[in-house]
């Protein structure tokens, strides 16, 4: 009976061991991958904060960078040439995450010296620095959010590029659905028909061209999620009340866009980063940014990504 009992005991030990091990293990593993986040600074530079994290065992490797970048004189030649006043700093370390998801370690090198706490939830992880600045190469104090990146399939990457296209094909590089203006509107409704559903949109009218609005209409909702119907004439484009009655355009150079990173910033909201290409010459390299956020909107088992956001600097 004695030898039972002490068999039963070492193996509820064993069990209870495994299973913490095996929790640490998923509590480490759960937090590997990457966050960041960006924002402008004037109208061509920009600040960007990445973190990195992987499994290491019962702890979780961390890596925190922070780079910022303006242009001279905040000029496009300056951007497009690649000068100006460039800014990096770089904290490491190893920690581990307690039940709440957070972690916290101790930093010091000859730039940095302070505190660095991440708390993860869901999509968004906040980084809390609590060093001092006290060169160009510091990490700068004080809490900021970032979001999950996402892995992107290369069909996902393509529909996602070929989207933010029907905007850059038509020069729309700066959009912000709480500012838009029903004549930007009117003129995306109109000129991505021209150029994407010429032969079933559009009709010729005593030698000008024809797109009823609710062709327009359809375009609005399907790419902004915008339900319009304050139509009206525009430049070039005269409204008859029943449509649009305008010449055609061509000529104009088309760029398009190659998704780099997706991340996400939940309730169905990402960010979009990206660049510029030329799609007839390939070997073209074109110095551009393209930053974006989207939205995924479901109708039906359907689902199709709508613009928010955009701003592309080339």
């Amino acid at each position: 009976m004695l030898k039972k009992s002490i068999m039963l005991s070492l193996v509820l030990i064993f069990f209870i061991a495994n299973l913490a091990m095996s929790q640490a293990s998923y509590a480490a593993s759960r937090y590997t991958g990457t966050w960041s986040d960006q924002y402008d600074i004037g109208s061509y530079g920009m600040n960007q904060m990445l973190l990195r994290m992987k499994d290491k065992g019962n702890q979780v490797e961390i890596e925190v960078s922070n780079d910022y970048y303006l242009p001279t004189n905040d000029s496009r030649n300056s951007f497009l040439n690649a000068k100006g006043r460039y800014r990096s700093s770089f904290i490491t370390g190893k920690a581990t995450f307690n039940s709440q998801g957070t972690a916290s370690f101790t930093y010091k090198d000859e730039y940095n010296n302070g505190k660095m706490t991440i708390s993860v939830k869901k999509e968004s992880v906040t980084v809390t620095w609590s060093g001092k600045e006290t060169s160009d190469y510091s990490f700068p104090k004080g809490t900021f959010k970032l979001n999950k990146k996402v892995d992107l399939s290369s069909t996902e990457s393509k529909k996602l590029g070929v989207f933010l296209s029907n905007f850059t094909e038509l020069q729309l590089y700066k959009f912000d659905a709480k500012k838009v203006s029903s004549s930007d509107l009117i003129r995306f409704g109109v000129w991505h028909n021209y150029i994407n559903n010429f032969n079933s949109r559009i009709s010729s009218m005593n030698g000008k061209l024809y797109i009823s609005r609710s062709s327009v209409e359809t375009s609005i909702l399907k790419y902004f999620n915008i339900t319009f119907k304050n139509h009206r004439s525009v430049l070039n484009l005269k409204y008859n009340g029943k449509g649009y009655v305008f010449d055609g355009a061509d000529g104009e150079r088309v760029l398009y866009v190659q998704v780099d990173e997706l991340y996400d910033m939940g309730s169905n909201q990402y960010r979009v980063n990206g660049h510029l290409y030329d799609p007839e010459d390939s070997n073209d390299m074109i110095v551009s940014r393209v930053d974006a956020t989207v939205k995924k909107v479901k109708t039906g088992k359907e689902y199709r990504y709508v613009l928010t956001q955009l701003s592309v600097k080339h």
